[in-house]
């Protein structure tokens, strides 16, 4: 009944979101049909497609508008403008490493059982997002020489930081430390890394990170 009432007081389309990502959590599966979500919502398909061209752009939304909330919300910070590019992808990182104890078993449902490189349908919105947002703190890297200009070969930076921060995403779904502090010192130690190798002073880091990785690969290993 709480539910309830507070979805009558949302737009449709936020009412479609709602229910789909309830749905979701609740049955481990995306909701079957559009008619299942209108028969909840007790709304009419044509109210539906009027919002959404398919169950698939409902997931693909949400995920886009979470990604770009957490983005807007570090770069409105007091400090961000200040920051040098390894600074601002700090940050970004801790914050979505908070956010991400707010709902964390909608993570481990969606991202746990999917591979590091595995890009399904639904992450398509959230990746051009992250991807801009990736863009603008290269392209601020490389204005304060922070970062070399390789040509062609920085369009591909984007990517690598994508894929780095589903690596952080992994990581954090399988940390059990106290405060998940293991997750702070692989962010801290990974985003060192990236940035040696963006200048090209990699051989430093890359030994220190081969030293904190080495025992948690084989702790994770022995529990599979």
């Amino acid at each position: 009944m709480k539910s309830t009432t507070k979805r009558r007081k949302e737009t449709t389309r936020e009412q479609i979101i709602h229910s789909y990502m309830d749905q979701l959590q609740e049955n481990g599966h995306s909701p079957v049909s559009v008619r299942r979500v209108c028969q909840e919502l007790n709304i009419s398909e044509e109210a539906f497609y009027k919002e959404f061209p398919s169950l698939d752009a409902v997931e693909k939304h949400f995920w886009k508008t979470w990604m770009e909330k957490l983005i807007k919300a570090v770069g409105t910070g007091k400090e961000w403008k200040s920051f040098t590019a390894k600074q601002q992808y700090l940050a970004f990182l801790f914050a979505f490493s908070e956010e991400g104890l707010k709902c964390r078993s909608l993570l481990e449902q969606r991202f746990g059982k999917i591979t590091l490189l595995c890009n399904p349908s639904w992450l398509d919105a959230l990746k051009n997002s992250f991807k801009d947002f990736a863009a603008e703190l290269i392209s601020h890297g490389m204005e304060s020489g922070e970062i070399a200009s390789r040509g062609p070969l920085g369009s591909f930076y984007p990517e690598l930081l994508y894929i780095h921060w589903r690596s952080v995403l992994e990581y954090f779904l399988k940390d059990e430390s106290q405060g998940f502090e293991h997750t702070d010192a692989f962010v801290e130690k990974t985003v060192e890394f990236a940035f040696d190798l963006l200048r090209t002073q990699a051989i430093d880091s890359a030994t220190d990170l081969v030293r904190f990785l080495l025992p948690k690969i084989v702790h994770f290993g022995s529990k599979h």
